[in-house]
């Protein structure tokens, strides 16, 4: 007679099999709801008291998927994607990181800004560039420019955003070269650039970073958020500054958290995990949820709180009552 394994060893076998699938790695990460960061606590405006109602910036959480966190994305709210999305395909997880806090100090440069023009106070239009921060697999332009350069025309086209640059190229038959004026370690130079056939026209083949100078602001501004990339924020962090500016309101007002780039002339533009940052919203007792009007039908079916699409950062004051 053979004797059944007894529960205490199954219950041991069971425990190895669950380690085992927790560091078996795969290629995919789980998108989950991050925190709602109320910005009186990470934003100083000057000499001016936080405003009265709360501005909250929200986030997601990214954790890298063992086969066993795989089951956290059938959670509410949690989402699985490719490790490797949004980034552009080939493009390594050091320079996009370099990105993504490139593009986070631009928002909120651009947040104040913004909120500084619309509260009436006398600022300076910011000088805008792009930069190389990066090449794509086998790309031709490796052999012209470097990371870093700074671009500035590309055939008889002034560049300053990466819009720029595709229009540039827009009329370009793939293969040819192009003339190409850079800055690089402060000295200005031209070369001719290959291109290449992409996925969407004629490319370069290189990734770009944003860059903005910003002159000194009538009223300094001073950021304390923490581990936070990307340019989603820039709505929420000039609402905060507005807010502050106009002396917040003579009473405490229901809770806004949002979501949302905001460019210079205060036009709102899409971002990414637009559910997540809803449910993180909620979490944190919002009343109001501000959405970039691109993202809202992801989420016009939510209840719970108010969701407000907007496509200007105009549009979002008189929507909160600014």
């Amino acid at each position: 007679m053979t004797a059944r394994p007894s529960a205490f060893v199954w219950a041991i076998v069971a425990l190895f099999v669950a380690a085992a699938l927790a560091v078996i790695p795969t290629p995919f990460v789980v998108v989950a709801p991050g925190r709602a960061i109320d910005l009186r606590a990470g934003v100083t405006v000057g000499a001016f008291p936080p405003p009265r109602r709360g501005y909250f910036l929200t986030d997601v959480t990214v954790t890298r998927a063992s086969v066993l966190l795989l089951a956290a994305g059938l959670l509410p709210g949690s989402s699985i994607r490719r490790r490797d999305e949004p980034r552009p395909p080939g493009e390594n997880a050091a320079v996009y990181e370099r990105r993504s806090d490139d593009a986070m100090a631009d928002s909120q440069g651009t947040a104040a800004y913004v909120a500084e023009r619309a509260a009436g106070y006398a600022v300076a239009p910011p000088r805008r560039t792009i930069f190389v921060a990066g090449f794509a697999p086998d790309a031709p332009a490796g052999g012209a420019l470097r990371a870093g350069d700074v671009i500035e025309r590309v055939g008889d086209r002034p560049v300053t955003r990466a819009e720029d640059l595709r229009a540039a190229l827009r009329r370009v038959v793939p293969g040819a070269v192009v003339r190409v004026a850079y800055v690089r370690d402060g000295r200005p130079a031209t070369a001719g650039v290959a291109t290449r056939r992409g996925p969407r026209g004629p490319r370069f083949g290189v990734y770009v970073g944003r860059r903005a100078t910003f002159a000194p602001l009538p009223v300094p501004i001073h950021y304390r958020i923490g581990d936070v990339g990307g340019a989603s924020g820039g709505l929420m962090f000039a609402l905060d500054i507005y807010a502050a500016l106009r002396r917040g309101g003579r009473t405490a007002l229901p809770a806004v958290a949002g979501t949302g780039t905001l460019s210079d002339d205060g036009s709102v533009g899409p971002i990414e995990g637009v559910r997540q940052k809803l449910i993180a919203a909620r979490r944190a007792g919002a009343r109001i949820f501000l959405v970039p009007r691109a993202d809202y039908a992801e989420i016009a079916d939510r209840t719970g709180i108010r969701i407000v699409a907007v496509s200007t950062f105009e549009q979002a004051l008189r929507a909160i009552g600014g």
